[in-house]
């Protein structure tokens, strides 16, 4: 059959032509309206809607559907060329090469220009083909003032993960900042496609924003310590319930606290509080227990806060130091013993921390300075005077400085208190009736007496008779008090007191944790939550009342980021990251 060359091809009146068949077409086939109909031939088909399906393109030349031009290869295949204007495309593009696209993201993790980023999210990009690994240096900055600022983290190609389409970073050496702008810069080079074509590289910012932070309960509730609305011996609670509201803030690593109330700064600057309300130390109303979060004043600049017996203190971003409530042996450090039923300020603007024991205060300015003031019993104040039992003799009522400096930490309990400075030492004073003090003596100190080491971290909590503490390996220790309702205090599976600190099992124990009346409580460094000892009202969350002698796991969650214990209630804050 002879081949027909046309340029216009159409039947009398518009009708569709009859051509012989077999009959091969060259040239170009044009419809001023718009094709329709049915196509035949070689690789040519109609989709419903009326589009061109091209299979494959036999002939040498060039031709054109729309606005994409395909370049005929001799023996079959076809190259796909300009493609301007092309929105969608269809198949796996198994028979197509030199598409003329570069290597190109689809999304990014996070996404540019985003404003809700976790601070421990991951970083990675996926592409639009198969990427491997280039060469050179991805970083990490911090945006200051608009400008990329400091690096703070860098990945070569060989710590990243590579999966397909898909390229992820190392983890993250630290957590982001809360409201912090980061910069991310992957340069040329750093990845290529299966052809060595090389990724032109971005630079784009995203943004961290707090994930909302819910606060959960358990323990004794009577005075309704736990918050949740409910007072009375019906409150008391074996296992977390959550607290209305979120946004709940994180508590400084104070480790011990007595009393039956509860303060918190939530992640806003406002501060909250609940529970007995006896000397008007939560809101200045009738004197009635408060079983519900309520708000104290409208300040939104609060930064730090540590409730003490009926009382507590609480630190302002801008460093000063304010207390209210119960004023006994001048408790609240304002060199008086009336009680307040507002927050009033001690004196200074260089505040930095603030810890509670019962009825006494503790705070370190930023110098590393740490200074004591309230009821003195046992020494507890560090200044050298040593009154044994008496709750009220030699009680100092506005603060005064503890002998020595670079102070890092504190937690005080009834009777004696643990401390540690910024070269990794730990100190101890007070009462050691149980060897409390680490001192492998039962000696009593009113001056800081060092317990042997230099690795200690800034962890420590106490209870009557009992301490914990932290090694910056992971590891946890523990000392004092260990029978009688001690009894498996010190997580060595008896009921032995000891005088020197012995280790708890595990070796990735958080730097968060605490104890006071109940059961110890300790995180780990995977968001886990841990608890033994004497469990009388239900601190071990273990849905009883049992003892335990050795750690058991809270639950199976593993988002928690901090927890406190006030007189047997426990609290603990867990991340929410559900979008």
């Amino acid at each position: 059959m002879s081949t027909i060359n046309v340029t216009n091809l159409s039947g009398r009146g518009g009708a569709t032509p009859n051509l012989p068949d077999g009959a091969n077409i060259t040239g170009v086939a044009t419809a001023s309206g718009g094709f329709s109909g049915t196509l035949t031939g070689t690789g040519l088909t109609t989709g419903s809607d009326g589009s061109i399906n091209v299979t494959s393109i036999k002939t040498v030349g060039v031709s054109t559907l729309g606005n994409v031009v395909i370049t005929g290869a001799v023996g079959g295949g076809a190259t796909v060329g300009a493609y301007a204007g092309v929105t969608t495309f269809y198949g796996d593009g198994a028979g197509l090469t030199g598409v003329g696209e570069t290597v190109a993201p689809w999304h990014y993790n996070p996404d540019i220009n985003d404003t809700s980023v976790t601070v421990g999210t991951g970083i990675g990009i996926t592409f639009n083909k198969k990427v491997e690994a280039g060469s050179g240096t991805a970083t990490l900055k911090i945006v200051n003032a608009g400008a990329a600022g400091t690096t703070i983290q860098s990945w070569g190609v060989s710590s990243c993960t590579f999966n397909v389409t898909a390229f992820t970073m190392g983890s993250l050496v630290s957590d982001l900042l809360i409201n912090q702008t980061y910069q991310v810069d992957i340069p040329s080079g750093f990845l290529v496609d299966s052809n060595e074509t090389s990724y032109a590289g971005t630079a784009y910012t995203f943004t961290v924003q707090p994930a909302a932070q819910l606060l959960y309960a358990w323990g004794y509730g009577t005075y309704g310590t736990q918050g949740t609305g409910l007072g009375g011996a019906a409150a008391s609670r074996s296992s977390p319930v959550q607290v209305p509201g979120n946004n709940w803030g994180v508590w400084s690593d104070d480790g011990s606290q007595p009393g039956y109330n509860m303060y918190n700064v939530k992640m806003n600057g406002e501060l909250w509080g609940w529970g007995e309300n006896g000397y008007k130390q939560v809101a200045d109303n009738a004197i009635v227990s408060i079983s519900s979060p309520t708000q104290i004043g409208s300040d939104t600049n609060w930064s730090k806060v540590t409730p003490d017996y009926a009382s507590f203190a609480a630190i302002k971003t801008d460093g000063t130091l304010w207390t209210m409530g119960w004023n006994g042996e001048g408790g609240l450090g304002l060199n008086n013993t009336a009680q307040y039923s507002s927050p009033t300020q001690i004196p200074g603007t260089t505040w930095s921390n603030v810890f509670s024991g019962n009825r006494y205060k503790l705070a370190i300015k930023t110098d590393g300075t740490l200074w004591s003031w309230g009821k003195n019993e046992f020494g507890v104040l560090g200044q050298n005077t040593n009154n044994g039992g008496s709750p009220t003799g030699n009680a100092v009522s506005s603060p005064t400085q503890v002998p020595g400096t670079t102070w890092r930490t504190a937690s005080g309990s009834n009777t004696h208190v643990m401390a540690t400075k910024t070269d990794g030492t730990l100190w101890g004073w007070g009462y050691n009736d149980k060897g409390e003090l680490g001192q492998n003596n039962r000696t009593a100190y009113s001056s800081p007496v060092q317990i042997p080491g230099t690795s200690w971290s800034s962890l420590v909590a106490t209870t009557s008779y009992s301490s914990w503490f932290s090694r910056t390996d992971g590891t946890l220790w523990a000392v004092g008090g260990n029978n009688g309702d001690r009894r498996g205090n010190l997580a060595q599976n008896d009921n032995v007191n000891r005088s020197s600190p012995v280790q708890i099992p595990g070796t990735t124990w958080g730097t968060n944790q605490t104890h006071f009346r109940g059961a110890p409580l300790a995180r780990k460094t995977d968001g886990t939550l841990w608890s033994w000892g004497y469990n009388s009202q239900g601190t071990a969350g273990q849905n009883n009342r049992t003892g335990y002698s050795s750690p058991v796991q809270i639950g199976s969650e593993t988002d928690w980021i901090s927890i406190q214990n006030v007189a047997g209630t426990a609290f603990g804050v867990r991340e929410d990251t559900t979008p």
